[in-house]
C-alpha cells in the first residue's frame, strides 16, 4: 500500500509551569534528553544526541535498539521548536527512513500554565501516523513531568519554610506577610480544622488554632515528595519539649506561579 502524503496526528499536554521553564527542556540538550529517554527516570541510553540549533543532529536511541535521527529545523525560543523523524534500521516497519517526517512542538502560555502542542507529519499513512500518537503521548507525559518538578522544586523548600512559619505566627501582620509569600490570595483550603476560600480566611483559622494549642508547633516531619506540581509534606505538631501531639500529611496544589494553590489535609491514624 502507498504511503498517504502529509499524514498527521496532533497531541498536546498542559504543564503546571511556566514557558520559561518548559522551554529549557526543548532548547537545551541535556534536559531533552531526559524527557525523551523512553523508561522515566531512566539514564539517556548511549548514543543519543541533541544539538539545539538548526542543523543540529537529533538521535535518540530506544530500549528494543531501535534509532529516532533527523536534524533541528527550527529554534525560536521561547515557543517553538521543529525537527526532523525517521526510524533505523526498522525503517520496513515503520515506513519512515531517518528524517522523513516532522515533528512541530509549540508552547502556550495558559492560565494551568503552559500548552504544549506536538503535530507529527510526513509521508506515513494515516494508520502510521495513528500508531505514533501513544508514544508521543508517552514523551509529552514526561516532559510534563521534568519539567514541573524542575519548575516548583527550585521554590519549594522557601515556600514551606513561609508556610510553616505562618503556621506558627501568633502576629496578625507578620503571618500575613509570610501567606502572601507562600500562598496564592484566593488559596482553598480544607482540612480537619478548617474550610477556607482565601489568605484571609485561613489565616483566620491558623490564629484560632494558635489560641487553643498554647506553645505547641507546626513542623515538617519528612520529606516532601513532588510531582506535577502537587506535593505531599507530612507535618507534625509539637510541645515546646519536642512530644508530638498529633501528625498527618498535605496534599498541596500549587500553582504555575509558584504560590500554593490549594491544600488539602490528611490527618493521621491513630
Amino acid at each position: 500500500m502507498t504511503p498517504e502524503p502529509n499524514a498527521a496526528i496532533t497531541t498536546a499536554v498542559t504543564i503546571n509551569a511556566q514557558p520559561s521553564t518548559v522551554w529549557t527542556f526543548l532548547a537545551d540538550a541535556e534536559r531533552f534528553l531526559a524527557w525523551m529517554a523512553y523508561l522515566p527516570g531512566a539514564p539517556t541510553p548511549p548514543g543519543s544526541v541533541f544539538e539545539p540549533r538548526a542543523g543540529g543532529q537529533v538521535r535518540i536511541v530506544m530500549p528494543n535498539g531501535c534509532e529516532a535521527r533527523g536534524e533541528v529545523v527550527t529554534l525560536e525560543p521561547p515557543r517553538r521548536l521543529v525537527f526532523t523523524w525517521g526510524y533505523a534500521p526498522d525503517v520496513a516497519a515503520t515506513g519512515l527512513g531517518p528524517g522523513a517526517s516532522r515533528v512541530e512542538l509549540t508552547l502556550e502560555p495558559v492560565p494551568q500554565g503552559t500548552r504544549v502542542t506536538l503535530r507529527h507529519s510526513g509521508p506515513m499513512s494515516e494508520a502510521a501516523a495513528r500508531n505514533h500518537e501513544p508514544g508521543w503521548r508517552h514523551y509529552l507525559a514526561q516532559l510534563a513531568v521534568a519539567a514541573a518538578q524542575a519548575h516548583h522544586q527550585a521554590h519549594l523548600e522557601a515556600t514551606l519554610r513561609d508556610y510553616f512559619a505562618a503556621c506558627n505566627e501568633v502576629d496578625e501582620a507578620a503571618r500575613a506577610a509570610l501567606l502572601a509569600r507562600a500562598c496564592a490570595p484566593d488559596i482553598r483550603v480544607r482540612t480537619p480544622f478548617a474550610c477556607a476560600d482565601t489568605r484571609e480566611e485561613f489565616s483566620g483559622y491558623i490564629a484560632n488554632g494558635l489560641r487553643h494549642l498554647g506553645d505547641a508547633v507546626s513542623l515538617l516531619d519528612g520529606t516532601p515528595r513532588l510531582i506535577h506540581g502537587f506535593c505531599r509534606v507530612p507535618w507534625r505538631v509539637s510541645t515546646p519539649g519536642g512530644a508530638v501531639m498529633f501528625r498527618g500529611e498535605n496534599l498541596l496544589r500549587f500553582a504555575p506561579e509558584g504560590q500554593i494553590a490549594e491544600i488539602v489535609s490528611f490527618p493521621g491514624e491513630g
